[in-house]
C-alpha cells in the first residue's frame, strides 16, 4: 500500500522489528481464534486429577495464555518507547493515563473500577472451600479481563491490519462451515454404526437415546455446540438483514455507508447462515435453541425500529427448524431401532417444548408387559441385531431436574450463614460447600452448579454479584460506555448476542468451555467498528518523538 503524508503529519518511518513481528503475530492468532474456540474439549492435555477438580488443558486456555503473554512483550515494547519519550513537564505527565500511556477511552479511574470484580474474586482465595482451584479460576478470570481490555483498547491504538473485518469474518465463517460439516458427519457416521471412541459423540448424543443422533462437534456435550453456533448464526443473519446489497440509501446511512455486502457475499452468507442454523438446531440444545430465539426476537425489534425488516430474518430459522425436524425423522427411521420418522419428529417436539406439546402416536394394542423382570429382559434381547427401542420416548424430565436440585442445593448453601450471603463460599468452592453441607444430594465436590448466576452469588455473594453488575453499568449505562455503545454500527447484534448468552448461563457454569462467551462480543465489536473499514489500514510508528499511538486524537 503507497504511503501518503500530510502538510501536518510527518511521513512514517518503518515499524521496529520486534514490534512489527508481535503485532503480526497477535492478529494471526485472532484470525485462529474461531477455530480454537470450536476445539474446547477435543484435543484435550489431561493432567490429572484430585478429589474435587480436573486438571485439562484445551485449545482455548492455550490460545488465551499465548495471547495474554504476546500482549504482555507488546506492553514491555511500549513502556520502552515511553520511556524513550517522557514527558518534560510535570503536568503533561498528569494528563498520561493507565501507566504512562493514554489509550483513548481509558483512564486509570476507569481502569480501576472495571477491576473491581477480579480483584474481589481474587480475593476470596482466602476464604475460599476449594483454594487450589479458587486459585486457577483467578488466573482464569484475569486472562479473560485482559485479553478484553486488549481487544477494546489496546489493538485499535496497535492499529488494525488492512481489510481487517474481511479477513477475520472469513476466518470466522469458514471454521464454522467446517464444524458444521464435522456435526453432520457425526450424525452419518453414528447412523453407520461407529463407536463413540471415532465419532467423538458424548455419552448421550448417539442414536440410541432419541433414536436419533444430535452431535456434539469438538465441544464436550451438544450444549456447548449448539452455544459455540450461537455467535456466527447471529452475526450471518445480522449481515444479511442489516447490510444487505438492496437496502436503500436512507437506510444505508443509518449505519456504516462503507459495508454493503455485494450480491456474490450475500449469495455466500446466505448459505452460511442456512447451514449454521440448521447444524444448531441438529445438535438439540434446548439451551442453544431459546437463546437463538430470544436473540431473534431482538434483532426484529432493531430491523423493525430502524425499518430494514426483511422476511429472511424469520423464515430461515423457522425453515431450517422444519428441515432439521425432517432430517431427525428420517435419522430415526434409518437408525437400527425400532423408531419410526413419525416418532421421532414428535419425539424432538415433545422433548424440545419441555413436554408441553405431545403429538407422538399413541399405540392401540400396546405389548403386554410382564411383572418378571427376566421375561421383559428376554423380550428385549430376542436376537442379536434385532432392532430395539431408544432410550427416551420424549421429553427428559430429569435433565431438567438435575439442573433444578442442583441450584436448589446451591440456594440452600449459599444462606447457610450471614458469611456466605456477602461474601459466598469462595471462589471455585461451590462443589466442595455442597458436598460438605449435603453429601447425599451432592454425591462429589467436583460437581459444579448448572447455572452460572447462582454459582456466582454461592461462590462470590451479594458483593460479588454487586461488583459484576457494576462493571456492566460501567460498560453499557454509564457515560462510560453508553454514548460508544449506542452509536456502535454493529448495535443489534451484539444486544442480541449478549442476551442469547445470558439465557444459556442459567444451563451451565464453567469458565474453560465458555471462553467464546466472554471474548466474541469484544471482539465482535471491534471487528464492526467504523475503524475496522473494510479498506483501510492504520500503520503504527516506529520511534516517534511522542509516542502517538498512545494519544487521544487531537480535536480540531
Amino acid at each position: 500500500m503507497p504511503k501518503t503524508s500530510t502538510p501536518h503529519q510527518p511521513q512514517p518511518q518503518s515499524r521496529p522489528t520486534a514490534l512489527s513481528s508481535l503485532r503480526r503475530f497477535i492478529f494471526a492468532l485472532i484470525y485462529l481464534l474461531p477455530a480454537v474456540l470450536f476445539c474446547s474439549y477435543y484435543p484435550l492435555i489431561s493432567l490429572g486429577s484430585d478429589r474435587s477438580m480436573n486438571f485439562e488443558l484445551s485449545l482455548p486456555l492455550i490460545w488465551l495464555v499465548l495471547f495474554d503473554a504476546t500482549l504482555l512483550l507488546v506492553f514491555i515494547l511500549l513502556d520502552r518507547e515511553r520511556r524513550r519519550s517522557r514527558p518534560r513537564s510535570r503536568a503533561a505527565a498528569r494528563k498520561q493515563s493507565f501507566w504512562g500511556f493514554n489509550f483513548p477511552g481509558l483512564t486509570d479511574r476507569q481502569f480501576f473500577l472495571f477491576s473491581l470484580f477480579p480483584f474481589f474474586a481474587t480475593a476470596s482465595i482466602l476464604w475460599s472451600a476449594n483454594p487450589l482451584r479458587a486459585l486457577l479460576t483467578a488466573g482464569l478470570i484475569w486472562l479473560v479481563f485482559f485479553a478484553i481490555f486488549a481487544l477494546l483498547h489496546l489493538l485499535p491504538a496497535l492499529g488494525l491490519p488492512f481489510r481487517f473485518r474481511t479477513k477475520f469474518l472469513t476466518a470466522f465463517f469458514t471454521s464454522t462451515t467446517v464444524i458444521c460439516a464435522l456435526c453432520w458427519l457425526q450424525s452419518f457416521l453414528d447412523l453407520a454404526g461407529l463407536s463413540r471412541d471415532q465419532t467423538l459423540l458424548c455419552l448421550g448424543c448417539t442414536y440410541h437415546s432419541f433414536g436419533f443422533p444430535h452431535p456434539s462437534g469438538l465441544a464436550i456435550e451438544p450444549q456447548f455446540m449448539g452455544n459455540l453456533l450461537l455467535a456466527p448464526t447471529l452475526t450471518t443473519l445480522y449481515l444479511l438483514v442489516f447490510h444487505h446489497p438492496r437496502r436503500s440509501s436512507s437506510a444505508r446511512t443509518q449505519q456504516n455507508p462503507s459495508f454493503i455486502l455485494s450480491r456474490r457475499q450475500f449469495r455466500l452468507v446466505l448459505a452460511a447462515v442456512c447451514l449454521f442454523s440448521a447444524t444448531l438446531f441438529l445438535t438439540f440444545s434446548r439451551g442453544a435453541i431459546y437463546a437463538y430465539a430470544v436473540a431473534l426476537v431482538a434483532l426484529a425489534i432493531f430491523a423493525l425500529a430502524r425499518h430494514t425488516f426483511r422476511p429472511s430474518l424469520l423464515f430461515i430459522p423457522i425453515a431450517t427448524f422444519l428441515a432439521v425436524l425432517g432430517v431427525q425423522g428420517t435419522f430415526a427411521a434409518l437408525s437400527p431401532t425400532s423408531e419410526t420418522f413419525l416418532t421421532g419428529v414428535t419425539k424432538s417436539i415433545h422433548h424440545l417444548s419441555l413436554g408441553l406439546i405431545d403429538l407422538r402416536p399413541t399405540t392401540s394394542d400396546p405389548a403386554p408387559e410382564t411383572s418378571d423382570p427376566a421375561a421383559n429382559s428376554e423380550a428385549s434381547e430376542a436376537t442379536p441385531g434385532s432392532s430395539t427401542d431408544a432410550i427416551f420416548d420424549g421429553y427428559v424430565p430429569e435433565s431438567t431436574n438435575v439442573r433444578l436440585s442442583l441450584s436448589s442445593t446451591a440456594l440452600r448453601t449459599w444462606i447457610h450463614s450471614p458469611w456466605t450471603i456477602f461474601f459466598g463460599v469462595g471462589l471455585g468452592g461451590a462443589g466442595t460447600a455442597m458436598h460438605s453441607l449435603y453429601p447425599d444430594l451432592v454425591t462429589s465436590p467436583k460437581e459444579i452448579v448448572q447455572n452460572q448466576f447462582i454459582s456466582l452469588l454461592l461462590e462470590l455473594g451479594l458483593i460479588g454479584v454487586l461488583l459484576l453488575v457494576f462493571a456492566f453499568y460501567l460498560a453499557f449505562c454509564s457515560r462510560y460506555g453508553r454514548p460508544r455503545l449506542r452509536s456502535h454500527p454493529a448495535l443489534p447484534l451484539l444486544v442480541a448476542l449478549l442476551l442469547a448468552y445470558l439465557v444459556t448461563l442459567n444451563f451451565f457454569a464453567g469458565l474453560p468451555n465458555a471462553l467464546h462467551i466472554y471474548l466474541l462480543p469484544p471482539l465482535l465489536y471491534l471487528i464492526f467498528a467504523p475503524s475496522a473499514s473494510l479498506n483501510s489500514s492504520q500503520p503504527l510508528p516506529a520511534r516517534p518523538k511522542t509516542p502517538k499511538i498512545l494519544q487521544n486524537p487531537k480535536k480540531s
